[in-house]
């Protein structure tokens, strides 16, 4: 009972859920039912379900283009700066680290881009020293978005056979970008946000619901544009 309880609590006084709350509250003490749609739309917007749902085709997207790949390609996926160790952010560290693995197992030269770049260093030390991967790499830390990992990347290289390695939901836009710049490419996905093992608090407003529809949505806006730039 305290278990539901404390989930209760925490799904209607913090936010998202807040917000819901609050609304309620105004339509019962103001009686306006309009109120009650804008509270069920919030409501709506932070479901962990609907974020599976618009994630699933980003997030099932995947390529193989090439059979002799000349180099690994990490998008870098930003940073935690006051870190004491691993200073890239939770999706940055794993876009390294799989990347690292992927490098240290077909024994290639690995690129990591990103203006996050100095603290991807730091990264990729601590993993290759602690591994002991003794792996070849190199940082680009100019790039301050998408297009300019790639367009960055095709000028440290050129149109090389590559392994993309990016976090899942942000692997269509990556591909059609490194795509328009020449690159042959194989897409290897990580940082998968998708689960499906739901309970009753799933259908709860929760900010991990709302950052899912976020990022999906985001992505999705980011296709549309490289559609009217004529990129996809």
């Amino acid at each position: 009972m305290i278990y539901i309880l404390s989930k209760l609590v925490a799904a209607f006084l913090l936010p998202p859920g807040l917000f819901v709350t609050i609304l309620f509250l105004l339509t019962y003490i103001y009686k306006r039912r309009s109120l009650i749609f804008v509270a069920l739309f919030i409501w709506l917007l932070s479901l962990k379900p609907l974020g599976n749902l618009l994630l699933t085709p980003l997030e099932s997207f995947s390529k193989k283009e090439t059979l002799t790949p000349s180099y690994v390609v990490v998008l870098g996926g930003g940073q935690a700066s006051e870190a004491k160790n691993l200073p890239t952010s939770a999706s940055g560290t794993k876009r390294i680290l799989y990347g690292a693995m992927i490098a240290y197992r077909k024994k290639l030269p690995l690129i990591i881009t990103g203006c996050e770049g100095r603290y991807a260093k730091k990264t990729i030390e601590e993993i290759d020293s602690a591994f002991g991967l003794d792996l070849n790499y190199t940082i680009e830390a100019k790039s301050r978005d998408t297009y300019e990992n790639a367009l960055f990347t095709r000028r440290a290289i050129g149109p090389k056979p590559i392994i993309l390695v990016t976090s899942a939901y942000h692997m269509p836009r990556s591909y059609y970008l490194f795509k328009h710049f020449g690159f042959t490419i194989d897409t290897a996905a990580t940082d998968f946000k998708i689960d499906w093992d739901l309970k009753w608090q799933h259908y709860l407003p929760s900010s991990s619901g709302f950052e899912r529809i976020y990022t999906a949505l985001h992505e999705y806006l980011g296709l549309i544009s490289l559609y009217l730039r004529g990129i996809l």
